[in-house]
């Protein structure tokens, strides 16, 4: 399956397709030549179930595409709360390697159409991941 399918297939919601390739090898790191992962992909549609599976197949979950943004990024840019806590919950730098998060969430509401009430969605996940990891520390 190439990128392009498989884009397609998580674009489209097909989980069982994917979760055949998936167990058939396909790279849970699939990318293209901007180095978009298939993750990402999933972040940006905000589909949770494909975004697990390819998460579960061992998806890098702080790759960068050549923009320097990551899976994490994408789903607060789109103001998907939920993709966020499941990348959060998988381990993700929540510090945006260095790149404020209120810079991202401002840029969502303002330009890409994402309510005050997804952006605080998000804000609430990240706060609570972060005292999650915090937590845990001892």
């Amino acid at each position: 399956m190439t990128f392009d399918q498989a884009s397609k297939a998580i674009r489209r919601g097909d989980l069982s397709l994917l979760r055949n390739e998936l167990e058939n090898g396909l790279s849970p790191d699939l990318s293209n030549k901007f180095s978009w992962t298939i993750l990402m992909i999933a972040a940006m549609t905000g589909n949770t179930r494909i975004g697990l599976q390819i998460i579960e197949k061992g998806a890098d979950v702080d790759k960068e595409n050549k923009f320097g943004e990551t899976a994490l990024e994408l789903a607060i840019t789109k103001g998907h709360p939920s993709f966020v806590r499941i990348l959060a919950r998988a381990g993700a730098n929540l510090d945006l390697n260095g790149r404020p998060v209120e810079i991202h969430l401002n840029w969502a509401e303002k330009y890409c159409g994402v309510s005050k009430e997804q952006a605080e969605n998000i804000r609430n996940v990240l706060k609570a991941e972060r005292k999650l990891r915090e937590s845990t520390l001892c």
